[in-house]
Parts: C-alpha cells; sequence; structure tokens
C-alpha cells in the first residue's frame, strides 16, 4: 500500500533533563560528613570530535554550603558552552554557582554542565579542585554501557549550550521516611503497582511490573536497561491546579547487589515550543536509594507556568543501574472533573482534536488549510523517497511540506522512518552493522532537519504477514522494533512515537495487540496508529468494540492514521462515513484523525476522493463540513 512518513536535536533531550535540573550527573561518592565536598567529573557522552560532561558537588559535611567554586584543567579538550553555572578561564577553568544554585544543603548535591572539544584526544576526566571540594575529590568514568552517538555534534545548536532563562529548581531537599504519613487526599491512581502499570510508564529503558520485590500489596515497578541517566519511571497524576501545592512521594530501592546511588524525583510539563529554556522540568526531591531497604524519596511541588503538566518522573545519577518504585502517593488539590460530560458530545474532544490529510500528488494544495489542520506527506517523507540514493538526500518536497506547515501553524506527521516497503532499494546490499548505522543516520538527520515534527510513525506494518523491516531486523536482530524506537527518542525526544499498522481494527487485531503490548508496557511507543483502509461496512458498535479492545490492553493513545471510505456509491461512502466518524471523534482516547486523500482520483483507494479537483464536494465532504470540520 502507499503510507507516508517525516523526521529534535540529538543534544535537546540531554539538554532539556541536565540543564534543568540540580544532581544529574553519575556515579556520586557517598562518605560519612566530612569537612568537604565530594566533587565529581562525569563524561555524560562523547563523539568523535566532541564530549558532553557535568561536575556534581555532593555537600557530605555537616553544615550548609554557601556559594561555592571549582576549578579543573585539561591536556588537550576544551570548553566550547556552558550551562548552570558561571565559568571563567581558558583552561584552566573555574566555574562558581548562579544565584540559584549557591546554597547546597546538607545531603544535597548540584550539577551544572558544558560541551566541548576533544582536539583529536580522548575524551579526558580531570581532577576537580576547589575550597568545597578539599581532599574529598573523585572522578568518574562514562558509563561504559552510554549510546553510541547519544549526542552528534552536527545537530547541536550553538544556542542550545547557553539557556536564556534559568531552570525552576525545587527547593525541596530529600526526605527522611521517618514519621512521614500519606496524605489522606492522595488522588495517585495504582501507585502501589496493583492494577498492572497503569499510570506507570518509562521516559526511556524497560519498566515491569514485578513481584521480586516490593514495599506493599503484591508488585512494584522495576526499570532495567538504562543506558542514560534520564532513564526513568514515569507515573501519571493527570493534570494538575496551576498555583497549587502537592505533597509527592515515591518509595524506591535498587537492584540486588547495586552500590548506593542518588535517586531523584522531578515534575515535568508538556514541552514547549521554546528550545532556549528548560523549565518544564523541576526537581521535587532526591535521595540515596539503596538495594537492601525501601527509602523514601519526598517533596512537594506547586504547578506554575504556561504548560500543562505531563508527568512525575524518577530517575538515577547512575546512567545504568535498574532500581524498583512503589506507593506513589500525592496530596493536594485534585483537578476538577467534569463528570457530567457526555463522551456522546462532540464538543468536549473537539478541542484537542485534528482532522488532518495528505499531500496530493507530491504537493500541497492551496485550499488544504480550509478543511484540515494536520498535515501528512503521503510518500515525500519515506525514506526511499528521500535517499534513493545512499548519502544523497533529496529533502525539498519535504522542506515544502514544513514550511507549510510552519506558515499555517498546523502539525506535520512523519511518515515512516521504518518500513519493509518503500525504503531504499541500497539498503538491502549493506552488512548488518551498517545497516544499523545507516538507520540511526536515516533517523537523526532528519530529526535534525525537522526538529518541530509533532507525531512520527516511527516502525509500519510489523505485524508478521505485512510489510516488516527485514533490514532492520538484520540489523537489530529480534528486538528490532525496540532499538528504532530507542533511536527516535534519542533523537525526536519531542516527538509523539507512534507504532502504525495497517488495518488493526478489522483485521490482525488480536495479532496486533499482542505485538503493541510489550511496546507499550516498556514504554517505547507514545502511541498506536491504526490504519482505517478497510472499515467499509463494520457498524459503528464494531468498530468502537475494537477501539476500546486496542486501549485496554495498550493503555495509550490511539490515532486513526489512515482513514478513506473507496466507493463511486456517494451514499455508500457516506453511510460509512456517518457510521465510522462519530466513533473516531468521540472515543476519548482517540487523539487525531488523518483522512488519506481528498481529490477524486488522486487518492489511493479507488473512489476514496472527497471532492473533485475544482473543490466540489461529494455528499460525506459536506457532512464533514456540516458536522466536524471546523467547528
Amino acid at each position: 500500500m502507499q503510507t507516508s512518513q517525516y523526521p529534535v536535536n540529538p543534544l535537546a533531550r540531554i539538554l532539556k533533563r541536565t540543564c534543568s535540573m540540580v544532581g544529574a550527573s553519575a556515579a556520586l561518592a557517598v562518605l560519612s560528613h566530612s569537612a568537604f565536598a565530594v566533587c565529581t567529573y562525569t563524561v555524560e557522552s562523547e563523539w568523535n570530535t566532541g564530549f558532553v560532561a557535568s561536575i556534581t558537588i555532593k555537600n557530605d559535611t555537616a553544615a550548609p554550603i554557601n556559594n561555592w567554586s571549582v576549578n579543573w584543567g585539561y591536556a588537550n579538550n576544551r570548553i566550547t558552552g556552558t550551562w548552570n553555572a558561571n565559568f571563567a578561564g581558558s583552561n584552566p577553568y573555574t566555574a562558581s554557582n548562579v544565584s540559584w544554585n549557591g546554597n547546597i544543603p546538607v545531603g544535597q548535591s548540584v550539577s551544572f554542565g558544558f560541551q566541548g572539544n576533544k582536539n583529536s584526544a580522548t575524551a579526558e576526566r580531570p581532577t576537580v579542585n576547589g575550597a568545597a571540594c578539599g581532599g574529598a575529590v573523585a572522578s568518574s568514568a562514562a558509563p561504559s554501557s552510554a549510546p553510541r552517538s547519544s549526542v552528534a555534534p552536527s545537530s547541536v545548536p550553538r544556542s542550545s549550550a547557553a539557556p536564556s532563562s534559568q531552570p525552576v529548581i525545587s527547593t525541596s531537599s530529600s526526605s527522611s521516611s521517618a514519621g512521614y504519613t500519606v496524605p489522606t487526599n492522595n488522588f495517585a491512581q495504582n501507585g502501589g503497582v496493583e492494577n498492572g502499570l497503569t499510570n506507570w510508564s518509562t521516559t526511556a529503558g524497560t519498566v515491569t511490573r514485578s513481584t521480586q520485590d516490593k514495599r506493599s500489596g503484591s508488585a512494584s515497578a522495576l526499570i532495567s536497561g538504562r543506558t542514560a541517566n534520564w532513564h526513568g519511571l514515569t507515573f501519571n497524576v493527570g493534570s494538575l491546579v496551576s498555583g497549587s501545592q502537592y505533597d509527592v512521594a515515591v518509595w524506591v530501592k535498587l537492584a540486588p547487589g547495586t552500590p548506593d546511588s542518588v535517586v531523584q524525583l522531578t515534575a515535568k510539563r508538556q514541552d514547549d515550543n521554546d528550545s532556549s529554556t528548560y523549565n518544564e522540568y523541576t526537581q521535587v526531591a532526591t535521595a540515596t536509594a539503596s538495594s537492601t531497604e525501601w527509602r523514601l524519596v519526598q517533596g512537594y511541588y506547586t504547578q506554575s507556568g504556561a504548560t500543562a503538566f505531563q508527568h512525575f518522573i524518577i530517575e538515577a545519577t547512575d546512567a545504568t543501574i535498574s532500581f524498583y518504585a512503589d506507593d506513589f502517593s500525592i496530596g493536594g488539590q485534585a483537578p476538577v472533573v467534569n463528570s457530567s460530560s457526555s463522551r456522546s458530545s462532540s464538543s468536549a474532544p473537539a478541542a484537542k482534536k485534528f482532522i488532518g490529510n495528505i499531500t496530493t500528488s507530491g504537493a500541497v494544495r492551496s485550499d488544504f488549510n480550509r478543511y484540515w489542520n494536520q498535515i501528512t506527506g503521503e510518500n515525500e517523507g519515506k525514506w526511499g523517497s528521500v535517499e534513493g540514493t545512499r548519502d544523497v538526500y533529496n529533502w525539498a518536497p519535504v522542506d515544502r511540506i514544513y514550511a507549510y506547515a510552519r506558515a499555517n501553524n498546523i502539525p506535520v506527521k512523519a511518515h515512516t522512518f521504518v518500513w519493509g516497503a518503500q525504503s531504499p532499494s541500497w539498503i538491502n546490499n549493506l552488512s548488518a552493522s551498517e545497516t544499523a548505522a545507516e538507520i540511526e543516520e536515516w533517523i537523526r538527520d532528519y530529526c535534525a532537519r525537522y526538529p518541530d515534527t509533532a507525531m512520527i510513525d516511527v516502525v509500519n506494518e510489523a505485524v508478521y504477514g505485512h510489510q516488516p523491516a527485514a533490514y532492520a531486523q538484520k540489523a537489530f536482530g529480534n528486538n528490532w522494533i525496540q532499538r528504532v524506537f530507542q533511536l527516535a527518542r534519542q533523537y525526536c525526544p519531542n516527538s509523539i512515537l507512534i507504532l502504525n499498522d495497517y488495518n488493526n481494527i478489522r483485521w490482525q487485531h488480536n495479532e496486533f495487540i499482542a505485538l503493541a503490548k510489550p511496546l507499550a508496557q516498556g514504554g517505547y511507543i507514545d502511541a498506536v496508529g491504526l490504519q482505517s483502509h478497510e472499515l467499509k461496512g463494520m457498524t459503528a458498535a464494531q468498530v468502537k468494540t475494537a477501539i476500546d479492545n486496542i486501549w485496554n490492553q495498550l493503555q495509550v493513545p490511539i490515532y486513526i492514521s489512515e482513514y478513506d471510505i473507496g466507493d463511486t456509491n456517494d451514499q455508500v461512502q457516506l453511510q460509512n462515513f456517518q457510521a465510522h466518524f462519530p466513533v473516531f471523534w468521540d472515543h476519548p482516547h482517540v487523539k487525531g484523525i488523518t483522512i488519506w486523500g481528498y481529490i477524486n482520483g488522486r487518492t489511493w483507494i479507488e473512489g476514496s476522493g472527497l471532492m473533485s479537483d475544482n473543490g466540489t464536494p461529494r455528499p460525506a465532504m459536506t457532512w464533514l463540513l456540516n458536522n466536524y470540520i471546523n467547528k
């Protein structure tokens, strides 16, 4: 079939995570109270010419530290960009606190970071000196399992290393578990992990419901497979009321045999469109976790800012350790839910859903934004279209789509990164290692060029018997889907990552759920796409039952990704639209609908056009205009 596709900046996610929080480096040394803080230098990531590193100052003394300054130098490396500290010197370097991180309470840490040039050498790990560090100086190596090319120099924006405004930092310190009482109005749902993994997910890594260890009840959430310190468990509490303070807590325990490590609880608001600030993240609390006992991480968070709340994140500063979390709780003003609103009313979901469409014969028609508020390229963004010759990109058709979307303020969905069809023919002639490198390069370069991509069909038609990407399986093995999504997460951290498949409402319904379920539970996918080309003749009840089942099994948002009704009989097309479209529109977990073409004779499915080339609508289009479009 002729489905379509598209490509953030690989450093953006690291910056969004590390630049916005205190204590985001690995392997903090833990000592009893001494006269000095512990100063740790960590290489967060490196590539052939450069590196990103951080320095963490942990106050292991018996008194707060007020204002600090540290220094270090290199044999060959040099710094090119900095954040979260005032820097001076040009090797050796000095860094001192800024206004908001000069105070380090007992047991707490602050971190600052920088990007540098290796100057044809290795990423050095110098000793950190300074009055605060005294004799307690530590230097840590980069995690051995750090992903290759986790930061690509070619796509690092010059402005990203120097945020224009400081991140919001919570003043809460880590909590002792002694005497803590869960708030009586705790509104966290499934904080004890008793109802599967409802409301639990990950930023990256694998989350499982574990019965091997738990603080209470019968299970806990376990995260494994971490390769960076921002890989953490997430917990969804729903929306929060702006201006209200919340008491937030979770219990954590490290996997057996793991040395003590610092964990942190972070509040995350929805991403905004400003890549130069990092205010979406607020650290709530930190604590030193142990593998021998459950420890409390508790603090206070006040929802503020222009963007809505997204979720809480539980992370560890050691980039590779696994850990358990249990008994998440939150107390405070719960959001008001209008229980009287009816799902059958189109007014509630209308403000949040889009009705999109695709390009027409490789072009965006001048009347597109008259009807549609989301765009997907039919073929222009597919890998085979963009890179038909190895290492030679044809971005021009995709550039036109993004230029149009930006001018009209509508989201773009990329379709599709990895698919067994319409991929470049040369990919099949490469070795496994070369194929893996080319897949990563393709995803990286797309995301670097189009960092504002809203949604991505990362993997298309992977169900057995459809058109799975054999070349990706050759490159990455049986876990190829997980690896492709990890790459998309690494390079497109602000995009919604979708597993898209062919007509999973009607055909191979259970097979699709079986494929998608571990991906959803593992936090690899953000949503699923339900292609809907062959629904003609299905009743509203049948369609709703199928969508309900997919939601109940997967618990991730749903996109109707490729809807059309191919029939030259106007009434047949109209009747099917009238049966199916209200189900899509009213379903609380369907986030948007993309119709697959709208001009007669210029759609993939014969007879699926909605209007003539001169704009005369068919009855189904008139019905959409009267009931849904621009309403």
